[in-house]
C-alpha cells in the first residue's frame, strides 16, 4: 500500500471532497472507537509523500500566482450585495445554532449559566445581523462570544471556528463609524478572513483528521465515504483515506493564508463542500445535511466574498517577499 502513496495521494487530493465534513458534529469524540486503530507516525512512507506533495504545491500555488490573469475586482453595488450575504448568513447560523442551544458549531452545546449567556448572546447577534442594525458592535460582540467559547472547550476547539473572528474582523473594518479609522482598516477586511479561515481549516484538518485521526476513522466507518475501493483501489483503506484527507485539508487552509491561487482554492473548498452536503442527501441522512448546511453558511459566506471581492493584497506572502 505504501508503495502506491504517490498516484493514490494524487488522485485522492483531487476527488476526495466528501472527506471534508466537520467530523467532530456527527461522531462523539467521547465514545469513538476503531478496531486495530494505529495512527501514523511522521516518518510513514505515506506521510513523507504527502509531505513532499504539498511543498510542491505551494510552489506551484506562488508561481501561478504571478502567471496567472488578475481577475477584476466586482462592481461597487456587487461588492455591497455579498458583503451582505454574508452578514445575512453569519446571522442565520448564529441564530439557528443558538436555538439548539449550542455555540458557533452544533457540537459545543453550551452548559451552565455561562453557557446560558453565551447562547443568548450568540442569539442577540444573530438577530443584530439579520435586522442590518448595530453592525459594529455586533462584531465585536462575536469577539466576546468567542472568548466564551475558549472558556467552555478550550482553545483548540476554539481555533477549529477561528474563522468567526475573521468573520467579526471583516464586517467591523467595513463597518467602522470613524471615516477614518475605517479608510486605514478596511483594505485589509478581505485578508483578515482569508488568513483566519485558512488557519481554521488548517486546524480542523489537524484536530479531526491528523492528531485526530481516530475521530475520522470512526466517522468514515460510520457513514461509508471511503470510496477509493469502489474505483479499484483496494488498498486505499480508511486509515490512508483519512491522512489524505486531513493533509488536503491543512494544504488548503495553508494556501489561504499564503494568498496565492485563492480564487482557485476557494473554488476547490467550495466544492468540497457542496459535496459533502450532497453525499448526505444521497445517502437520506437530511438531518445531517441540514446541520451541515447550517454550520457552513458562513464560510460559504466568506467564500463568496473571496471569490468575487478579491482575495486582499496587503498581507500577501508573495507581496511581502516583494516588499522584503
Amino acid at each position: 500500500m505504501r508503495n502506491l502513496g504517490l498516484p493514490l495521494g494524487l488522485i485522492c487530493l483531487a476527488a476526495q471532497a466528501p472527506a471534508h465534513a466537520h467530523v467532530k458534529w456527527f461522531v462523539d469524540t467521547n465514545t469513538a472507537t476503531v478496531e486495530n486503530f494505529q495512527p501514523y507516525s511522521i516518518t510513514d512512507t505515506p506521510v513523507l509523500i504527502w509531505m513532499a506533495i504539498a511543498a510542491l504545491i505551494f510552489v506551484v500555488s506562488a508561481f501561478l500566482d504571478t502567471r496567472l490573469p488578475k481577475v477584476k475586482v466586482a462592481d461597487s453595488k456587487t461588492r455591497h450585495d455579498f458583503i451582505e450575504i454574508l452578514r445575512i448568513f453569519t446571522g442565520m447560523s448564529f441564530l439557528l445554532t443558538a436555538y439548539d442551544g449550542a455555540l458557533i458549531a452544533p457540537h459545543h452545546v453550551a452548559y451552565g449559566m455561562f453557557g446560558d449567556a453565551m447562547v443568548l448572546l450568540q442569539a442577540t447577534i444573530g438577530i443584530m445581523l439579520l435586522a442590518n442594525r448595530f453592525i459594529h458592535h455586533a462584531s465585536i460582540l462575536i469577539v466576546i462570544l468567542y472568548l466564551g467559547l475558549i472558556v467552555q472547550y478550550g482553545v483548540v476547539s476554539a481555533l477549529e471556528y477561528v474563522n468567526i473572528l475573521g468573520i467579526s474582523l471583516f464586517l467591523l473594518f467595513n463597518n467602522l463609524p470613524s471615516p477614518s479609522l475605517q479608510a486605514k482598516l478596511k483594505p485589509y477586511s478581505v485578508d483578515a478572513l482569508r488568513i483566519l479561515t485558512g488557519l481554521a481549516l488548517f486546524v480542523l484538518g489537524v484536530t479531526e483528521k491528523l492528531h485526530g485521526a481516530l475521530y475520522g476513522q470512526a466517522f468514515i466507518a460510520d457513514f461509508q465515504w471511503n470510496f477509493m475501493p469502489y474505483l479499484g483501489f483496494e488498498m486505499f483503506d480508511d486509515r490512508l483515506f483519512v491522512l489524505s484527507a486531513g493533509i488536503s485539508e491543512c494544504i488548503l487552509g495553508i494556501l489561504l493564508m499564503m494568498g496565492t491561487t485563492t480564487r482557485l482554492t476557494t473554488l476547490t473548498i467550495s466544492g468540497f463542500m457542496l459535496t459533502s452536503n450532497i453525499v448526505f442527501i444521497v445517502q437520506g441522512n437530511r438531518e445531517a445535511a441540514l446541520m451541515e448546511f447550517v454550520g457552513h453558511l458562513p464560510i460559504i459566506g466568506s467564500a463568496l466574498v473571496l471569490i468575487l471581492l478579491g482575495y486582499g493584497q496587503k498581507l500577501k506572502v508573495t507581496q511581502l517577499f516583494a516588499r522584503s
